[in-house]
């Protein structure tokens, strides 16, 4: 079995420090054997990490559409900002990719909301049922349900934005070959959740700041 991170943050994106090399050694050191990095529209920092540890990484992206965001798995191109859900998701399966929607129902967080998430379901691969950051519990306890009942994948994230995040929430599962074998392994994953400090905002909230101060120059790499 391995463990997975799927949802996750670099100095790529506008609201974490995260360097490469710092996530690569944390991994290691949680016992994480694949990571998702998901920036926020942007993957250059994703493919630097896979270029550095390609056995560890899969390349992702957390794309903000004009319905809600979406993370797109196993991608190699970026899936531009502000397309529509259905574009994205059309975009990511050209490039062999798999498409889920994090935070689904979590309304301050740019979900699809439950509307969006029945009307795009028969496209989506998988729904992440829990989310660590998500601040109200039923928020995931209800997508789980709605996954359920839709029958696709459960996957669970850390979301994280900070080092200590990393692992925190994780997905347990087979190994898998391909991305089409990822999601049969999701299916009898184990989630192993658990939620993180709402503190931890304010690490991104600080990140968000430095970024726009110019700090982080080596974002720009």
């Amino acid at each position: 079995m391995i463990d997975l991170e799927l949802h996750s943050h670099t100095h790529h994106s506008i609201d974490s420090l995260n360097r490469l090399n710092d996530i690569i050694r944390t991994c290691r050191a949680v016992g994480i054997d694949r990571i998702a990095v998901t920036d926020h529209n942007e993957i250059s920092g994703a493919l630097k990490a896979h270029a550095a540890a390609p056995d560890l990484v899969i390349v992702g992206e957390e794309v903000k559409t004009t319905q809600g965001e979406l993370l797109c798995l196993f991608i190699n191109e970026l899936i531009p900002r502000g397309v529509t859900p259905e574009e994205a998701i059309e975009r990511t399966h050209a490039q062999g990719g798999v498409v889920g929607a994090p935070h689904p129902l979590d309304p301050i967080r740019s979900g699809l909301g439950r509307a969006n998430l029945l009307r795009l379901a028969p496209k989506l691969d998988f729904i992440e049922v829990f989310n660590a950051r998500t601040l109200d519990p039923a928020r995931n306890s209800e997508a789980d349900v709605l996954a359920r009942e839709l029958g696709l994948p459960r996957s669970a994230g850390s979301d994280a934005h900070l080092l200590r995040e990393i692992g925190g929430c994780r997905v347990r599962m087979r190994p898998y070959t391909s991305p089409q074998d990822f999601l049969l392994a999701l299916r009898d994953a184990e989630l192993i959740t658990q939620s993180s400090s709402p503190l931890m905002r304010i690490g991104s909230r600080f990140a968000a700041i430095a970024h726009g101060l110019g700090v982080d120059k080596e974002r720009r790499d």
